[in-house]
């Protein structure tokens, strides 16, 4: 019998073999442990096409293989907020439009807000304009999520 964690992993694979891109090589040296070949086992029985991996490309099916993902889930914040607490108005002002010119509008408030993770490469982003702008100190992220990067 399924643990609760083990059905909720199940299901969250199960939605993300529909809408990604998922491997079926057997003679892949990282299959093991990626999520793109794990993700082939949730594909649904009654789905007739699915998105899959070029295995004809001679990058693949070798263990620097560009579509690679790892199976480990990657810690991400979760909203920023409160990362403007102790910042001078004018500074909070520069750093808040220079991130919306680089998202866009609804962009930047998802992540602000929480309603998307902040990926690492979004996260390094932020931590260069937080520099560059002038602000020292670490920022601060509301909480934190653990997902898987496709």
């Amino acid at each position: 019998m399924k643990t609760d964690s083990t059905q909720a992993m199940d299901d969250k694979f199960r939605e993300m073999a529909k809408n990604n891109a998922v491997c079926q090589s057997q003679n892949c040296p990282v299959k093991e442990h990626c999520l793109r070949s794990i993700l082939m086992n949730y594909v649904p029985e009654n789905y007739p096409v699915v998105t899959a991996v070029n295995l004809r490309n001679p990058m693949t099916q070798k263990a620097d293989c560009p579509n690679y993902c790892s199976d480990e889930p990657v810690r991400m914040p979760l909203g920023f907020k409160q990362m403007y607490y102790d910042m001078p108005g004018r500074l909070e002002r520069a750093i808040k439009n220079h991130l919306i010119n680089l998202f866009s509008r609804r962009r930047y408030y998802d992540y602000h807000c929480g309603r998307r993770p902040v990926t690492p490469d979004v996260e390094q982003i932020v931590r260069q304009t937080l520099l560059a702008a002038g602000w020292t100190q670490e920022p601060v992220f509301d909480d934190y999520t653990e997902e898987y990067l496709l």
